[in-house]
């Protein structure tokens, strides 16, 4: 296949590998990592999570993106660039309240939303409030592959209604097919809206499935570096697949990333999350 056209990236290495870590990095990870997506291509880092400190106590930073603005701030502020930084709501766990865009570092907000726990009309409530605070906003729709393509329509037609122009399916289950990832992508660009994909690869599969998306014509897709995290240690797209799809060579900065990464999960493993 020759290198595709230019789609929308996220890394998520911070996000889902803090579920081993307990979002505990160390800065300097931290800052290396944003300074390599910077050279790459890569659209935006993605952090954690805005969970409530009082009802999961004892996370890492990334874990509490409003409640720990400032010590965010102290790690990226000085080298905030073409990057944007994101993180996720969660709208089915317990919420905190969310700062103006402007009060830290977090450019973008995923709304999390558990396809067949979806309540429209909190989504919408949750899409308000998010916007009135200036955020960039998605949605992530997250145990997609078991939608039906009428639900699949719905959530399109939903995110069309409310001027939202890109929405993301996460295959959390790694039980998507090549021609339903096609279908999804047919749905919402049949309605002028921009449509990414989260591939996990809990039976390698989050590969092929990729490949097929980008002939498709996927607008965005989720990457972490050595394909690691996720809650159920499940895996997801590898940041070397990205680079190798869109002819970006990794170079010593990718070794030294990956070593480093491997120190992060042995320091912090004691705070895992993950089961």
């Amino acid at each position: 296949m020759d290198k595709p056209r230019k789609i929308t990236i996220f890394d998520c290495t911070l996000r889902e590998v803090g579920y081993q870590t307990g979002w505990f990095f160390d800065p300097k990870f931290c800052r290396d990592l944003y300074t390599f997506d910077q050279g790459k291509g890569v659209d935006y880092l993605e952090l954690g999570f805005f969970h409530s400190p009082e009802h999961d106590p004892g996370r890492g930073l990334f874990r509490y993106c409003s409640e720990k603005n400032k010590e965010i701030s102290k790690i990226f502020s000085h080298l905030k660039n073409r990057v944007k930084i994101s993180a996720m709501r969660d709208i089915q766990r317990p919420l905190w309240p969310l700062n103006h865009v402007g009060e830290g570092e977090v450019d973008a907000i995923r709304i999390l939303t558990r396809s067949h726990e979806t309540d429209l009309k909190i989504l919408k409530q949750q899409a308000d409030e998010i916007r009135s605070l200036e955020y960039e906003l998605f949605i992530n729709f997250t145990s997609a592959g078991y939608n039906n393509m009428e639900l699949n329509e719905q959530f399109a037609e939903f995110a069309v209604g409310e001027g939202i122009n890109m929405i993301y399916f996460a295959d959390t289950e790694s039980v998507m097919t090549p021609s339903y990832v096609a279908n999804i992508i047919e749905i919402c660009h049949n309605k002028s809206l921009k449509v990414g994909l989260h591939f996990h690869d809990k039976n390698g599969t989050g590969e092929e499935l990729f490949r097929s998306a980008l002939e498709s014509g996927v607008d965005g897709s989720d990457f972490t570096l050595m394909g690691l995290g996720g809650k159920w240690l499940d895996g997801n797209l590898s940041i070397e697949t990205y680079l190798h799809t869109f002819g970006y060579n990794g170079g010593y900065e990718l070794t030294h990333l990956k070593n480093e990464l491997i120190k992060q999960l042995i320091e912090f493993n004691k705070h895992s999350a993950a089961g």
